[in-house]
């Protein structure tokens, strides 16, 4: 579904050199998260109710004398209402917000939020879940990164990728690790590009935590400019390997990815791909008990 139904010509929108306090009036009497800071209908920041208390209210600042522009968040993160609610989950999870703009060309006319996608049903809660638990990561009163429980979180992603890594380092016949990695990269980066969003997340959901951010960061699909000899050709590039040795390492990518994620998903992936790239993937029998690995 696209983001149309999220486009309002109700929107609050505040000026930079307004003062915090209007921001904080709008909040309130709107019931909302958030006001998008706009310089002739063109986004130049946001500021959030977290915004205000953070760095308003914890710095001591006097609401009436400060400025917008001394507090929001630039760089927005925006999209068009044409775009889809799943780049905007790919999007609020790499970068770790909950609220996106919506633009035509630059004039803004509209926002999306993660309220908005959990009462739309727009994906599986857990999706959304890992929006909010990736934000919690970025601020606030979090788990110290010398913890036990966040040591062991981290250890345990170490190591289902390192059993990745190892697996492909064994089937390809690679010496080194960042070799491995970088086929990793360029095989999985191309082959997420060329399913459907549905489909890519789906596959990313299944691979090794380390991996997704990246993944997730990736253009939507399907790129049907993507095939075997286009992935051979950057991975010969990438690698310093002749065309032949690219080849048969792209087949150990695939083979290794089939141990690493479930039967049914591998199936998936084969029915979407052109043959060309569907050799890369093992055919497996769907009825296999082969289990993802854990993350």
């Amino acid at each position: 579904m696209s983001l149309k139904w999220y486009v309002s010509p109700r929107m609050v929108a505040l000026s930079a050199d307004a003062p915090v306090l209007e921001a904080a009036r709008a909040i309130e009497s709107n019931n909302i998260g958030a006001v998008i800071v706009a310089d002739k209908g063109r986004v130049v920041g946001i500021v959030t109710d977290r915004d205000l208390a953070v760095r308003v209210v914890g710095r001591g600042l006097d609401p009436k004398a400060t400025t917008i522009s001394e507090v929001m968040s630039t760089g927005v993160a925006t999209l068009a209402p044409t775009d889809s609610q799943a780049r905007a989950i790919r999007l609020m999870q790499t970068r770790k917000v909950r609220r996106i703009p919506l633009v035509e060309g630059e004039r803004l006319v509209g926002i999306v939020t993660l309220d908005d996608l959990l009462l739309d049903e727009a994906a599986p809660i857990d999706r959304l879940t890992a929006i909010i638990q990736a934000q919690i990561g970025e601020g606030g009163p979090a788990e110290s990164s010398r913890s036990p429980a966040r040591k062991r979180s981290a250890a345990r992603a170490e190591a289902t990728y390192r059993r990745l890594v190892n697996q492909l380092q064994a089937d390809a016949g690679i010496d080194a690790a960042a070799e491995a990695e970088a086929a990793l990269e360029v095989v999985l980066d191309s082959i997420v590009r060329r399913l459907t969003p549905d489909e890519a997340d789906d596959l990313i959901s299944q691979l090794p935590s380390l991996l997704q951010p990246t993944l997730h960061a990736a253009p939507p699909g399907p790129d049907k400019t993507v095939t075997r000899d286009i992935i051979e050709r950057e991975l010969a590039r990438r690698l310093d390997v002749e065309p032949t040795r690219a080849a048969h390492v792209v087949d150990a990518v695939g083979a290794a990815l089939a141990q690493s994620v479930s039967a049914g998903q591998i199936d998936d992936i084969r029915i979407q791909l052109p043959s060309d790239l569907r050799e890369i993937f093992p055919a497996v029998a769907s009825t296999s008990h082969r289990r993802p690995s854990d993350r």
